[in-house]
């Protein structure tokens, strides 16, 4: 398959959240490994590239995003977690990274 970099960008979504003025991470799809095994990376927003921070790989977009946000709301104040109800709620459950691919 010819080179296709110069041609090609990534694919990658800017996750927001409705406690925060700006995007809470960044997850990139990619293709890792001898097997081109398919990953979602999840790293910190941060407009410095160089100041992101790895919070994990995940199997697909939904399982990434589902991390981000309960890493996210397992940070803020209780009454962030409240509906317009008053009614308290649990920051989303996490899951187990993906491992990396096998050399």
């Amino acid at each position: 398959m010819p080179d296709l970099s110069n041609f090609t960008k990534p694919i990658e979504w800017e996750i927001t959240h409705s406690a925060s003025q700006v995007p809470i991470a960044v997850i990139r799809k990619l293709k890792l490994g001898p097997g081109q095994v398919l990953y979602f990376r999840a790293v910190t927003w941060n407009a410095d590239v160089r100041k992101r921070e790895l919070i994990g790989y995940w199997g697909s977009l939904a399982e990434a995003t589902q991390n981000v946000y309960g890493l996210y709301e397992r940070k803020l104040p209780p009454q962030k977690l409240a509906s317009s109800g008053s009614t308290w709620r649990e920051p989303l459950p996490l899951t187990k990274p993906k491992a990396p691919p096998a050399s």
